[in-house]
């Protein structure tokens, strides 16, 4: 698919998540695995939305190979009978397609007005948590610019921000040609390898994403003066919500850390694009710890509650239908 193509796609159906749209799946099946969309409608015909995802070997994955998928709403607003009713006819429709167990990785509740109410309504249909990760968001909603933005820091913030933003050295760019985002790339990659961690995504799939979902799909550099020190790559997942799917920063060598810089550049460009909510992603170590759980990141929440992220869980949901 082009990017016009998926552009066109998109604009017909923004309601979908980007990680439920069919172009974001033909980047990720394999085998036998096969997309399923399971639409329910209310009584009067009107769409309510789908549950979305990935079967194979008879388990359904919504989220499959991303971050979370979960339940689309046509609109953004729903009633608690009609949400029941869509869940009640996704979990119908599962099980006429031999589906044994259904796995749901939900977006953090913050993303959309109904999303608490999804949530609720699937853990009162017998779904449980299998994981619960720590996730942070930006909520934009009532700020006019990037001056209010800055306002709204604590003061700590603001005097780490103070002479970045003083440098004119600094440039803030979108990548838009295959070099930059071969350098772009490598910014991310060293920062995980600074961390002993490697970036989950290879370079390959970024351009696929790249190709396949047009403009969803965006990294931008921070350069001091023709050096690249830190990058941010960005999905626009819904319609006024994007994802920070990974930033960092990586060989620089400057006395202090871009991060700060960096992280107001990328709340500057979610503004000027409308963006409501910035979703920054989990905070948590990816593994579980000797508690047996996962555990938070520490460093990493205090640097995001930094820049005025808030918290909420994100959880996976798993039912057997069998």
């Amino acid at each position: 698919m082009t990017a016009a193509a998926t552009s066109e796609a998109v604009a017909a159906e923004p309601w979908v998540t980007l990680f439920n749209r069919p172009a974001f799946h033909a980047l990720n099946l394999t085998g036998s695995a096969r997309r399923l969309d399971a639409r329910v409608h209310a009584a009067d015909g009107r769409l309510v939305g789908a549950l979305t995802g990935v079967v194979s070997d008879g388990v359904f994955v919504s989220g499959h190979s991303a971050p979370y998928g979960g339940v689309d709403l046509a609109r953004d607003r729903e009633t608690p009978a009609h949400v029941a009713a869509l869940v009640d006819g996704a979990l119908a429709r599962l099980r006429d397609e031999g589906v044994r167990t259904a796995r749901v990785r939900l977006p953090p509740a913050c993303l959309g007005a109904s999303d608490g109410l999804v949530e609720f309504t699937l853990l009162n249909r017998g779904f449980r948590v299998e994981r619960c990760e720590l996730n942070q968001h930006i909520d934009l909603t009532g700020l006019v610019d990037a001056g209010a933005y800055r306002a709204a820091l604590r003061s700590p913030a603001r005097r780490a921000l103070r002479p970045l933003l003083a440098d004119p050295a600094f440039r803030f760019e979108e990548a838009t040609t295959p070099a930059a985002w071969d350098r772009a790339y490598a910014t991310l990659a060293a920062n995980r390898a600074a961390r002993g961690r490697r970036l989950s995504l290879s370079r390959d799939y970024v351009e696929r994403a790249r190709r396949a979902l047009g403009g969803a799909v965006t990294v931008h550099e921070l350069l001091r003066d023709e050096d690249a020190v830190a990058a941010a790559l960005v999905y626009r997942v819904r319609p006024g919500c994007a994802l920070v799917v990974a930033w960092g920063d990586a060989g620089h060598g400057l006395e202090g850390s871009p991060m700060n810089l960096l992280a107001h550049r990328v709340v500057e460009q979610a503004l000027a694009e409308g963006v409501r909510i910035l979703d920054l992603g989990v905070s948590n170590e990816p593994e579980p710890g000797p508690s047996g759980g996962l555990e938070a990141n520490g460093g990493l929440v205090q640097f995001k509650q930094s820049v005025l992220a808030r918290t909420h869980p994100r959880l996976t949901l798993v039912k057997e239908l069998a």
